[in-house]
């Protein structure tokens, strides 16, 4: 029983990076694809807009260019995404789990952030220059906005790669029912084999 438990103990890693690459190459490898190339366009398009925006509110200071966080999250979230998708690995997973928090939880801010500015400073704005400004803006919102709703596919898809807590609970009952029955197994196994090697004694 021992070496058996010890077997198990071993094959654990193996069976879980078998079942990792099976879910990143062949259930979702389309999906993770989809998600890389957003976030990929999402973030290469944002920087442009926010550019111009932070040109036009302040002579070119990148550090109002808010969008450029979550647009260089989502870069490397889609890289990481990525290399998911080719070499599935564990480690991969948990870094596009934190990157997609980040992005999610940064971009959700610029977006607000940017559309109470946007609300503000329309009023203030030339109106030669309120047009174009405000649909540069609105394709900022809009580029972050996407980005935001990519990284919460990408964990809701992450989220559905294992099963829930009640159902891990109801896996190692299962397995520890199949356990015990087995044990049941080999104590009657056990058990027959000293009744018959008595019974031979006892015939002798």
């Amino acid at each position: 029983m021992e070496e058996r438990a010890a077997q198990r103990e071993q094959e654990r890693p193996s069976l879980r990076l078998e079942k990792l690459q099976h879910w990143a190459r062949h259930r979702q490898s389309g999906h993770l694809l989809v998600l890389a190339v957003s976030q990929l366009w999402l973030a290469v398009a944002v920087v442009p807009f926010a550019t111009s925006v932070a040109c036009l509110n302040s002579a070119c200071h990148m550090a109002t260019a808010l969008p450029l966080g979550p647009g260089a999250l989502g870069l490397l979230t889609a890289i990481v995404t990525l290399e998911l998708r080719r070499a599935p690995r564990l480690w991969k997973v948990q870094a596009m789990m934190i990157l997609n928090i980040f992005s999610l939880i940064l971009g959700f801010i610029v977006v607000v952030v940017d559309v109470m500015k946007t609300a503000l400073g329309a009023a203030s704005a030339a109106p030669s220059q309120q047009a174009g400004l405000l649909a540069v803006e609105l394709g900022t919102e809009a580029f972050t906005l996407g980005g935001v709703l990519v990284s919460a596919y990408s964990l809701f898809l992450l989220s559905q790669r294992k099963p829930g807590c009640c159902r891990n609970r109801s896996l190692h009952y299962q397995e520890l029912q199949e356990g015990l029955s087995e044990l049941e197994e080999v104590a009657a196994l056990e058990n027959g084999t000293t009744v018959a090697s008595t019974a031979n004694a006892t015939n002798e």
